[in-house]
């Protein structure tokens, strides 16, 4: 390895110290301000419990459709909505537009850290919190849906490989819908826009084994599925086996292809930065 290689290397460990205070900085901030995730997390339990009276009434007396119970049904939704609402951080999103809308962006562009490193730090600072406040809401959650424990040990330990595969993937979509902020004048609709088509297709609603066949391929051409439904699915034992390794390994891959499509966007985004007076 040669001097300029051991240097990038030591780059992101040289600047952790930072990454690790913006990490904490965003939780603050996410505490301090917490109405906004309370309210939000209010309207998911709204939603879990919804989902659970009209899966129940679809079922009727019938205790198993297509191969799965209901109470299989009820505790994928509840695991999916919550861990779909706390991979979610529209903070972030509005915080870098509002640095581009204003031109500050070119401070946080100019610090030795990196600035796409910065706006991940960001985005783990804030999943973090999230994560906090849907853990301290699952006796409410357990209440209003139903949750129950892993079909093994095996899709437990799968489903902790899944869960930070995913987190990663969910890290980068947003960081690319972020990063649409150099384009747009107004990222929030976008932003919606974005979740309500990843909610459908990650299979927080309806999941994947119940999509007609052309639409599940679809879904299970983009990333979104990986999000959600492949973590929840290994751990009610719905991918298991060969099936589990594989769709681990799909997720692997989508990070590879969004953290490379994060840095191409990044690089052209970097082209319609002006800042005035030079």
């Amino acid at each position: 390895m040669n001097a300029v290689q051991a240097t990038r290397c030591a780059g992101p460990l040289r600047n952790m110290p930072a990454y690790l205070q913006i990490v904490r900085g965003r939780l603050r901030i996410a505490v301090t301000y917490r109405q906004n995730a309370l309210f939000m997390l209010a309207v998911v339990i709204v939603q879990i419990f919804i989902l659970r009276k009209v899966w129940t009434a679809l079922y009727g007396e019938a205790g198993v459709v297509n191969g799965v119970a209901l109470a299989d049904v009820l505790v994928y939704l509840t695991i999916a909505n919550l861990q779909n609402w706390a991979m979610q951080d529209f903070a972030v999103g509005s915080h870098l537009y509002a640095l581009v809308r204003e031109g500050r962006i070119v401070f946080d562009i100019l610090r030795p850290a990196g600035f796409v490193p910065q706006m991940l730090a960001h985005l783990v600072g804030g999943a973090l919190a999230m994560v906090l406040f849907a853990v301290a809401a699952l006796p409410l959650v357990a209440l209003v849906g139903t949750l129950g424990p892993p079909a093994s040990p095996a899709a437990f330990g799968y489903w902790l490989i899944s869960l930070l595969c995913a987190f990663g993937i969910s890290m980068l979509l947003n960081l690319i819908v972020s990063l649409s902020a150099f384009w747009t004048t107004e990222i929030g609709a976008f932003s919606m826009l974005v979740t309500l088509i990843s909610q459908f297709l990650a299979g927080a609603l309806i999941p994947l084994y119940f999509f007609p066949d052309a639409l599940r391929t679809v879904a299970e051409l983009l990333p979104f599925q990986a999000t959600t439904f492949t973590p929840v699915a290994l751990y009610g034992g719905q991918l298991a086996g060969g099936e589990a390794v594989q769709a681990i390994g799909v997720q692997l891959l989508w990070i590879v292809l969004l953290a490379g499509a994060a840095r191409l966007i990044w690089s052209r985004a970097l082209h319609r930065i002006v800042v005035q007076g030079g």
